[in-house]
């Protein structure tokens, strides 16, 4: 249960703080629209953000982002040794970052399609 509690307080806090950052504000959203990760799915997964709703997609990548890095969280206070945290937080984060992106490339990819 104290796990749980750890994901959900984590996520939430990771959600806000970008949507608070990046979404809601005009200057950052603005920035955002430049950003290297705009460049990144357009690059990686061909997704033309002319054709597609830029804030769900700004909205579905803080989500992403959130579960990321929560989980991680999550799963690093399993273990006590602080090196052996981060090894298993950087073999868990890189998989599931690559795993997620394809995801929501693909997602958005349909979703220009339409």
């Amino acid at each position: 249960m104290e796990y749980l509690i750890t994901f959900i307080v984590c996520f939430l806090i990771i959600f806000l703080l970008y949507a608070f950052i990046v979404i809601w504000r005009k200057k950052g959203f603005e920035k955002f629209k430049t950003s290297k990760q705009i460049i990144f799915f357009e690059k990686a997964y061909k997704i033309d953000f002319s054709k597609i709703n830029i804030k769900s997609f700004a909205y579905s990548l803080s989500l992403t982002n959130a579960f990321i890095i929560a989980f991680t969280c999550t799963v690093i206070e399993l273990f006590d040794n602080l090196i052996f945290k981060m090894l298993v937080g950087f073999v868990i984060l890189l998989p599931l970052m690559l795993i997620m992106y394809k995801l929501l490339g693909k997602i958005y990819k349909k979703k220009e399609g339409k």
